[in-house]
């Protein structure tokens, strides 16, 4: 009879969490029999995050512990059924060519994020978002849209940037649905959680199209923003520096304000070009606390975020974009929430203000229940091969 290990090819990210997190053990054929041995549920259920982040370098042994512990605690019950005790395969890689991601906004992202380093995320949250738009503008606007919402910026407009629905985390219950319409679209939006978005400013709102698979992105401009009704949501954030706010009502927008650059996945690629940067303020404003004495720290902990911080500057300074980000991607905002909720379920995080900012940020822009789920999604399990006769 073939053991696993012989049934399957184990990968090097498994094979490196089996040997950090049991150095006694001498053989993948022969692991010890503790929690942290080849099959166990941990190692097998967090393959997809460690295998994608594995690209970025080998993983400090806490970080995988963190990893493995959170990917069997976000097992919803369709997860768990299919779970199996069988090795995931790699990936096919797509092959697409990758696109280059010169922006002039790159070089204040970096100056910001020094200050962040320096003096924590709260005094330059604002020009940090700010940058975000500016991203945005330049990667995924037609020439006309750049110039139309360069000028509305210019002219002391901010942007609302509108994701979370009133309706739930899946596209088919969002209530933010555009219809066609004439020469346009009839915006229907029920928008919540969006950063400052009780306040005046133009907007771009992802919205559901009935029949495609993809949301859509329009752009909402201050006129037809300030019709809509605006609440204030919660109590703030960051010492009050950030204010969430739901947004409801119709608006009627023209074809011409549609985001078409990039495709029908314009969103995802948005998302996988600023995500990175999110994480590299989040590890920095980590280290700022801890220099604060806000946080504590252990060696492995900070060999963590140590991890994440560079696998994250390697990723913003790379200048490209390829098909595979989404996912390496996906795993490096996963390995940063978990980091978070880990500091802070452990007391690590001594004032309250700071443990719900924390916890903020791992909801914001990928939660990792989200991220484990399309991590999951995008690999397939190992066929066990039956043994001879």
């Amino acid at each position: 009879m073939q053991t696993l290990a012989q049934e399957v090819e184990v990968s090097p990210a498994l094979k490196q969490a089996n040997k950090q997190a049991n150095p006694q053990a001498n053989s993948l054929t022969n692991p010890p029999t503790h929690s942290f041995s080849l099959n166990s549920l941990l190692l097998v259920t967090a393959q997809p995050v460690l295998h994608r982040l594995s690209t970025y370098g080998e993983l400090p042994r806490q970080l995988i512990q963190i990893i493995s512990r959170a990917s069997v605690r976000l097992l919803d019950s369709d997860m768990l059924i299919a779970q199996t005790p069988h090795n995931y395969e790699r990936s096919e890689e797509v092959g697409r060519p990758s696109v280059a991601l010169a922006h002039q906004e790159h070089a204040m992202s970096e100056s910001i994020l020094e200050l962040i380093h320096r003096e924590g995320l709260a005094p330059h949250y604002k020009p940090f978002m700010r940058t975000f738009a500016r991203i945005l503008f330049s990667l995924f606007l037609t020439p006309d849209q750049y110039d139309r919402a360069c000028a509305c910026i210019d002219s002391g407009n901010n942007l609302r940037f509108l994701m979370s629905d009133g309706g739930g985390p899946t596209l088919g219950s969002w209530r933010t649905v555009a219809q066609p319409d004439g020469d346009g679209f009839k915006l229907h939006i029920d928008k919540v959680w969006g950063m400052y978005a009780n306040l005046d400013g133009m907007a771009i709102v992802a919205a559901r199209t009935p029949g495609a698979f993809f949301p859509s992105a329009y752009l909402v401009w201050p006129e037809q923003y300030e019709s809509l009704k605006r609440t204030a949501c919660g109590d703030s954030f960051l010492d009050g520096v950030v204010q969430l706010g739901n947004v409801k009502g119709d608006v009627q927008v023209a074809q011409d304000d549609r985001l078409k650059v990039g495709g029908p996945a314009v969103l995802n690629k948005y998302l996988t070009t600023v995500r990175p940067f999110l994480v590299r303020a989040l590890m920095a404003h980590v280290e700022w606390l801890a220099a604060q004495g806000r946080v504590e720290l252990t060696v492995d902990e900070r060999a963590a975020r140590d991890f994440i911080a560079a696998a994250a500057r390697a990723k913003t300074q790379s200048g490209r974009y390829e098909s595979e980000d989404v996912q390496r991607v996906l795993a490096l905002k996963f390995a940063s929430n978990e980091l978070l909720l880990h500091l802070v379920s452990r007391g690590a995080v001594k004032q309250f203000s700071d443990q719900r900012d924390l916890l903020a940020f791992t909801k914001m822009e990928g939660s990792s229940y989200r991220c484990y789920h399309e991590l999951r999604a995008s690999m397939r399990v190992s066929k066990a091969v039956a043994a001879s006769i």
